[in-house]
């Protein structure tokens, strides 16, 4: 579920994945990012890079051992911010 506190996230989740990511621009956010969407770990991470100077912010690791999904990961990150 979406809301509207989520949106500037996912703004920046997307701004990150055409940048890091543009030939996955148009992933399916409920995929699994490693074994649905394809994506290694140096990807993943070269979207996560992206996604800090976007929303000017640190990913915690442990985020990112608890989220698959770019869904989970816009609800993570918008807890944060």
């Amino acid at each position: 579920m979406t809301t509207d506190h989520q949106e500037p996230t996912r703004q920046a989740i997307r701004a990150a994945l055409a940048r890091a990511l543009p030939e996955h621009r148009d992933l399916d956010w409920s995929q699994s990012l490693t074994s649905e969407a394809g994506l290694d770990s140096v990807q993943i991470m070269n979207l996560v890079m992206e996604i800090e100077d976007e929303l000017d912010l640190s990913v915690p690791v442990d985020v990112l051992a608890e989220v698959n999904t770019l869904d989970e990961l816009a609800v993570r990150l918008s807890q944060l911010t």
